[in-house]
């Protein structure tokens, strides 16, 4: 098998490009896994193709930054070393989002701990008919930024990337009615950030 990072090109993050891989494109998620288990390369690529910018609008939308960047990265190194535990039962895009909240959630809790860290040292109106879409986009995303966590990641499973409530729970491991009751927090703080922002 081949070195693991070199799987990863840096087409991993060129959004917007496709690359078609021969043989493998039309092939179902459960067959590819099924390939990824025997290392086939081609097909952990294709599922690259298939979830990398889902994956990475939820890790950006946690994270905020480049780190959104190395969770994605993480994630799919993960689903290659990890390949045989996937239970396909359960849809594969499940798996990756837990897979990619866990590293998410890693990631703000070691920045908590810098912050805790660095806390104990002394001290030394919008018109929307003419607004782009990317504005628009722009300011949601800084409105889901203000949320906790646990909202923000069931606000951009439920709301952006359209997952039912009980995949939701399951990939961001939480029962249904935490999911309800943060998705309701979380588009009521949306809604009001939208209203400061003239929207």
């Amino acid at each position: 098998m081949s070195n693991i990072f070199a799987i990863f090109a840096p087409w991993i993050f060129t959004f917007g490009s496709s690359k078609r891989i021969k043989g493998v494109n039309n092939t179902t998620d459960i067959e590819l896994m099924q390939r990824v288990v025997k290392g086939d390369e081609a097909a952990l690529r294709t599922l690259i193709e298939r979830y990398r910018e889902r994956l990475y609008r939820l890790a950006y939308s946690l994270l905020g930054d480049s780190a959104a960047e190395d969770a994605v990265q993480e994630t799919f190194i993960r689903l290659w070393t990890r390949a045989r535990r996937y239970d396909s039962r359960h849809s594969l895009s499940t798996w990756l989002y837990t897979l990619c909240c866990r590293r998410c959630y890693d990631e703000l809790r070691r920045r908590r701990r810098h912050r805790e860290m660095m806390a104990q040292l002394p001290d030394t109106m919008i018109d929307v008919s003419t607004m782009e879409a990317d504005e628009l986009r722009a300011l949601l995303q800084q409105a889901t930024l203000t949320l906790p966590p646990k909202q923000r990641v069931v606000y951009q499973l439920r709301e952006i990337e359209g997952l039912s409530t009980e995949e939701t729970a399951v990939a961001a491991r939480m029962t249904v009615e935490q999911v309800k009751a943060n998705l309701w927090a979380a588009r009521t703080t949306v809604k009001e950030k939208l209203k400061q922002y003239g929207i």
